[in-house]
């Protein structure tokens, strides 16, 4: 069947009120939408939309990261020219690069640097968590069915295939600087994660009043196992949280202790995996020299040290911008 011709579901009908009102609210709703998300997107990770959805579309749908340039202009609707300025400005700040295709001199592969992939992955759940700022909060399941499947009628003439969320990637949480998949509730567990980076001063201070001896034993003995984790980063991690509630169970505060518990098992409970990313290994080691001065200041007893070491712990207080565009 051609794009121009319809089955009998969708023949043709004259406009109507309703149908023009639902128009126009899909053209606002959706110039408010992406307006609010990309300043989200630059503010948070630096990372235009656009770039971002380059970025998508390269990791979704090319093979070994890599997408011809054409494939490029017709999932983003933007003329050869737009996309081959925004591609060589992405090639500058280092997140793609160029490749011949052979046999084909009029297009080029535009491939996934690492860094590209990285940030890519980073900013996913900044990405993910303005869209349902903005757009999702605001609707029930219904609605969000409703309108998914209007919208992807209108865009495939009815007869085009439902997209697919890439794998996992509704799952991700940035965790400081790795990203992690979830089995599931990433809302919850972003908010667990930021809650439990508030909580973790007033805990730490308390648990340091009443450390016992052994007990910074114990607690220097997982750092020690940390250390043999860092190719493991699921272990790792799993590790980290068992230092945590030893540190916890040593608060005399029982609320404190109760919620910052609750809040670890949120995020300990739902990883599903690390993602591979090129820093994740010496951010791996950084983590480790934090938890190893954790302990060190807990045993010390002083709240300085104590202080000062829950803010080198303390991940979430500010993001880091992930890439710097070029100049427009």
């Amino acid at each position: 069947m051609s794009s121009r011709q319809r089955p009998n579901d969708f023949a043709p009908r004259d406009l109507d009120a309703a149908t023009l009102a639902a128009w126009r609210n899909v053209r606002d709703a959706g110039e408010v939408v992406v307006t609010r998300v990309s300043a989200e997107m630059e503010s948070q990770s630096g990372l235009s939309l656009d770039w971002y959805g380059i970025l998508l579309h390269i990791y979704e749908g090319g093979e070994d990261d890599r997408l011809p340039q054409r494939e490029l202009e017709r999932h983003l609707y933007l003329s050869q020219s737009g996309i081959s300025r925004m591609v060589s400005k992405m090639q500058d700040a280092g997140l793609v690069r160029r490749e011949p295709i052979p046999h084909d001199r009029r297009n080029v592969y535009v491939v996934l640097t690492d860094l590209g992939r990285d940030v890519f992955l980073r900013a996913t759940p900044v990405h993910h968590a303005a869209v349902q700022r903005h757009f999702g909060s605001w609707l029930s399941d219904d609605e969000i069915t409703s309108i998914g499947r209007g919208l992807q009628k209108v865009l495939t003439d009815g007869s085009g295939p439902e997209v697919q969320c890439g794998e996992k990637l509704d799952r991700l949480v940035t965790f400081g600087q790795s990203v992690l998949a979830m089995t599931s509730d990433t809302v919850a567990v972003s908010d667990a994660i930021l809650v439990r980076d508030a909580l973790e001063p007033l805990l730490l201070a308390d648990a340091a009043r009443h450390v016992t001896s052994s007990a910074v034993q114990d607690m220097r003995a997982v750092v020690a196992r940390m250390s043999t984790l860092i190719d493991s980063p699921e272990e790792f991690f799993r590790c980290d949280w068992e230092l945590h509630r030893l540190l916890a169970g040593y608060c005399h505060n029982e609320l404190l202790r109760s919620m910052y518990l609750t809040l670890l098992d949120i995020l300990s409970s739902r990883l599903d995996s690390v993602v591979p990313t090129t820093n994740l290994t010496p951010y791996l080691y950084d983590r480790l020299s934090v938890h190893a001065r954790l302990v060190e200041a807990v045993a010390s007893g002083d709240e300085d040290q104590v202080a000062e070491a829950a803010r080198a712990h303390h991940f979430t207080m500010a993001r880091t911008r992930l890439v710097d565009p070029p100049g427009e």
